[in-house]
């Protein structure tokens, strides 16, 4: 695998390889399914070299087939989602340590007919192979897909890998005559889907065995049963759920969303909508057009991307000591509840404001190179959840005073990179090989958009709307890094 497939399948958990099979090859196996239905021969697929060779890296000791190849009907499949890493089912589970990967399962995908976005068939929902949190109960459903989930467009002859435990499911067809086919993977470690075990004829002496005994002798049993204990009793019983209890206990006093909660552990980023009122907006822009003359030009953060090239972008800092009254619409954003909500279960008690500024972007302002890497890790980019708690050591809060639309330009970013195990690829960085894993943010006057500032990985493209991009972005720190006094005004 190369280097930028090992960082997209780290962060995104599924890999897209296009054009893997050829004409003669579709025709064959579309011939087959014509003529066979269910009984077509599809072992050419699991059996592919292409598979086999991202297998040898991506699985654990020697990859086997778990489910045969089969042809998808997406209208007999249910509308929910399968898969997320919360409750951890650790034999189907992603994990990345002491710089090796371990994918204990892999589903293969194959495109045999042209799959278009509004198609229908397979959907899933990138970054969650490696989720902590529980998914909530309307993504998996369907009923509250919260702008995450994503159906990957297909052209015949495809293949997409992603990890098993990637929330993942499939949609009616919208489009007749589409055929995708499905075929799972599993590590040489871990059990069959089916719990398939050799079993020997029982020994006469396991009948005298109580029911909690049994459950336990038999490997086939135990995946399906449940021995339950208070202490001093124990009792047998059957189960489709792990029994495995936790001494996390949701804090019903929290005053967290639980839906914003997942979204901020997946993506690394929240918005939130119509914060600001008009008056607001409005004096915060009469601010910036009083003191325009106080911007700054920034250092060039292009790094050369032909992508990303532009005018460098200007600045006003030192927002907190203007003259009354035009610092006022900055001071009411240091401490507002909307925000400091968020900041106290992103960061923890005890963080404090580093740096402001506020920005003016006229069309052909230059765009940014996406930045902030958790890898190689420091103490300031790291991220971690632990015990129901999130730690986030630095949260930039970006007030926007201007929409922001597809293709206007601005804030970019890359879900999920937050807990990246491998190095960002150079391309991706400076925008010019996106590997379809730059997200744009589409924002309007008055949301308020946080994000990881040192852990997530984000830029901006060049400014394109003939109203310029105004905002104001703040940094926090927590309260375990050292104050850079110097900055704390910038």
């Amino acid at each position: 695998m190369t280097s930028q497939e090992d960082y997209r399948f780290d962060v995104a958990g599924y890999l897209h390889l296009p054009g893997v099979l050829n004409e003669a090859e579709l025709a064959a196996l579309n011939a087959s399914l014509d003529e066979q239905g269910d009984d077509a021969d599809l072992s050419a697929l699991h059996e592919h070299p292409v598979v086999v060779s991202y297998l040898e890296k991506l699985c654990w000791n020697e990859a086997r087939i778990d489910r045969p190849p089969a042809l998808l009907d997406a209208s007999t499949r249910p509308n929910t989602l399968a898969g997320g890493n919360e409750p951890r089912h650790w034999s189907r589970a992603y994990q990345h340590r002491n710089g090796i990967r371990y994918s204990h399962g892999v589903l293969a995908i194959w495109a045999l007919s042209d799959v278009a976005e509004s198609d229908g068939g397979l959907v899933l929902v990138p970054g969650s192979h490696r989720s902590d949190l529980e998914t909530p109960d309307g993504l998996r459903d369907g009923t509250d897909e919260m702008g995450l989930v994503e159906q990957p467009a297909l052209a015949a002859g495809d293949l997409l890998l992603c990890a098993e435990n990637l929330l993942h499911g499939y949609r009616d067809w919208a489009v007749e005559d589409r055929r995708l086919v499905t075929c799972g993977y599993i590590s040489g470690l871990v059990r069959r889907s089916d719990n398939a075990i050799q079993k020997g004829e029982p020994a006469s002496w396991e009948d005298e065995m109580t029911p909690e005994q049994r459950a336990l002798l038999s490997p086939t049993e135990s995946a399906t049963s449940v021995v339950k204990t208070d202490g001093d009793t124990v009792q047998a019983g059957k189960t489709t759920v792990a029994h495995h209890p936790s001494i996390h206990v949701r804090d019903p006093d929290s005053g967290i969303d639980e839906n914003e909660f997942y979204f901020w552990d997946l993506c690394g980023y929240l918005l939130i909508k119509d914060v600001m009122d008009a008056e607001w907006i409005a004096a915060t822009h009469d601010a910036i057009d009083r003191f325009s003359d106080r911007l700054e030009l920034s250092p060039d953060g292009t790094r050369g991307s032909k992508q990303l090239a532009g005018d460098r972008f200007p600045s006003l800092y030192g927002l907190f000591e203007l003259p009354h009254p035009y610092c006022e619409p900055f001071r009411r954003m240091i401490a507002h509840p909307d925000v400091i909500h968020r900041l106290n279960w992103m960061m923890g008690s005890g963080y404090y404001l580093s740096r402001a500024r506020a920005i003016h972007y006229e069309k052909g302002t230059s765009g940014l190179y996406i930045h902030s890497t958790p890898e190689p890790a420091t103490p300031r980019n790291t991220y971690a959840l632990q015990n129901g708690r999130a730690y986030s050591e630095q949260i930039n809060v970006a007030w926007q005073l201007v929409d922001t639309n597809t293709g206007d330009g601005g804030y970019v970013c890359i879900p999920g990179s937050h807990k990246a195990n491998y190095p960002i690829p150079e391309a991706l960085s400076l925008c010019e090989d996106e590997m379809g894993m730059v997200r744009h943010v589409e924002m309007s006057a008055g949301d308020v958009l946080l994000f990881m500032g040192a852990s997530q990985s984000h830029g901006a493209y060049p400014w394109m709307n003939e109203t310029p991009r105004r905002g104001v972005i703040i940094a926090y720190k927590s309260r375990n890094l050292d104050i850079d006094f110097e900055r704390l005004r910038k």
